[in-house]
Order: structure tokens, then sequence, then C-alpha cells
């Protein structure tokens, strides 16, 4: 870890966009983990499908190539740019230096979805931070193999259609989301015009019921309507969406808040099993 009192000589210099794909491969065997091969790929994808989206890959002092470390800054909406970073060294002082050089920055900065395995680095950074009003929430991720999603049945209950969402439901997904904030409902509006995601509708055409895919490649956002909790919907919504992503070639991942004992219960009984431990920084 970098060494109090030091004289601190690092930057980050920015990966060009033509590197993007090198750095994908060097993560291409761990799909089923949240910072590695999915974020990187989802950024690759995003950028692609809106050209002028605001996504930087940084290194540190401008090697990366012989262990990986990267760094993400991706502007989501939010009021703080999006974090993610990764390496594939045991040894983490590259990436907590990489980490540090964003505190000479004026921006305000959340770290998304890094394994137990960074924390250390990460909490470099965070020591540096005012967190006073700061939240780091600690949760499990969870893994269905393919052979588990391959017999789930996602048949809806009678009345009720499942599509993909529109971006015109953001505002509804955002308003019940518990950790929505200032400007999140466009990081929401990025999810649904990116990525895949489902939403439950009534016979009157109502939204009761969503899940959508984080750019960590997790489910994310899963809701239930209160008038229409304790129908399986929620059950339902995680089948349908793993379904879709194992067609992908993706894997079924889910990210679940420790204290939230009901959805723990429900990934466990469908066949998902606890993998990690994984922080996210807001």
């Amino acid at each position: 870890m970098p060494q109090q009192g030091k004289l601190f000589t690092h930057s980050l210099f920015e990966i060009p966009a033509s590197d993007w794909n090198t750095l994908l491969d060097l993560y291409s065997g761990q799909r089923s983990k949240p910072t590695g091969y999915n974020v990187i790929n989802n950024y690759i994808q995003w950028k692609k499908k809106e050209p002028v989206f605001d996504v930087k890959f940084l290194s540190l002092d401008g090697e990366w190539q012989s262990d990986g470390t990267f760094i993400i800054i991706a502007n989501n909406g939010s009021m703080k740019k999006t974090v993610y970073f990764n390496t594939l060294s045991n040894n983490l002082e590259r990436l907590a230096n990489a980490l540090l050089c964003l505190t000479y920055s004026s921006e305000e900065y959340q770290l998304h979805g890094y394994e137990e395995r960074l924390a250390p680095a990460a909490d470099v950074y965070i020591r540096q931070c005012d967190n006073s009003q700061r939240l780091l929430l600690k949760t499990s991720w969870y893994r269905a193999s393919k052979e588990v999603v391959a017999k789930f049945s996602i048949e809806p209950p009678s009345g009720i259609t499942l599509r993909e969402l529109e971006t015109k439901d953001a505002e509804t997904v955002n308003e019940i989301w518990p950790y929505r904030e200032k400007g999140s409902e466009e990081f929401v509006k990025c999810l649904i015009d990116h990525n895949i995601s489902v939403g439950a509708y009534d016979n009157k055409g109502k939204l009761i019921a969503w899940c959508l895919r984080l750019p960590t490649g997790s489910l994310g956002l899963l809701q239930v309507k209160e008038s229409h909790k304790r129908l399986g919907l929620g059950s339902l919504m995680v089948r349908y969406m793993s379904k879709k992503i194992t067609k992908l070639d993706g894997e079924a991942l889910a990210s679940v808040v420790i204290k939230n004992t009901p959805s723990k219960n429900m990934f466990e009984k469908l066949g998902f099993h606890k993998t990690n431990i994984v922080y996210w920084y807001y």
C-alpha cells in the first residue's frame, strides 16, 4: 500500500478506445465477477451505441497491460461520477495509487461494485474523502449456474404481460428505488436504453414490477409495487432476466444487501449461491 509521507508522483493516463478490447480480453476468465469482464464490456457496448457517452478508461502512469490495473469513470447522470476498478495483481499498491489520483480532482466520485479482495485499495481512497454524508453499502454477490437457470419457469400470472422497459418508465422505477438521489433517474434511463430489462404490466398497462441489469452485469433495481407484493412477481422478474442473460451467453448474477433477508432467501431458494462480498460507496 502507498506509504504515508512519501512524495506522490503518479498520474492517470487515458487508455485509448482502440485498446479497450485488449483490456477486456485480459479479464475474459472473470465473467462471474463484478468489476472485471462485465463492466468493461458494458461500457464498450454503451460507447458503441452512444458515441458521445461520457466514459473514460484510465491506467496508472500509462501501464495496464502487465497487470490489468484500470479505473473506469462513467458519467451515468448522477451527481457524482461512478468509478469502477480492478487489477489482476495480488499486490494492490498500484490500484491504491490509481485511486489516490482521484483525490487530486475537485470531482466527487462513487465507487461501485468492488469485490472484497479490492477493499484495502478502496479504503485508502475512502480515508482521504469527507465521509460525513457518504454511505458504504455491503452486499452479497450471488450467481446461478446455467443449469439452474435452464429449469426456471417464466410464465406470468393471468392478466400480466412481461416486456422490456421503456425510457418513459424510468420515473416510476426511480421513485421507489431506495438508493435514488438527484440525477439518478438519468442513470435509470441509461440502464433501460442500453441494457436488457423486464417490466410486468397489468391488464391496464400499468407497470407493477421490474428488474434491470447493472453495468457490473448483475440484476439490479428489482422492485414490486406494494399493491402487487406476495404474488411471486419478484421471483418471476429474477427468473425471466436470468433466462435472457444466459441466452446472451452471460452469467446470472445478483448483488443483495446483506441485511435484506427476504431477498437473500428468495435468491437462495431459486438456486443462486453466494460467491463474494461486494461494496458500493455512495
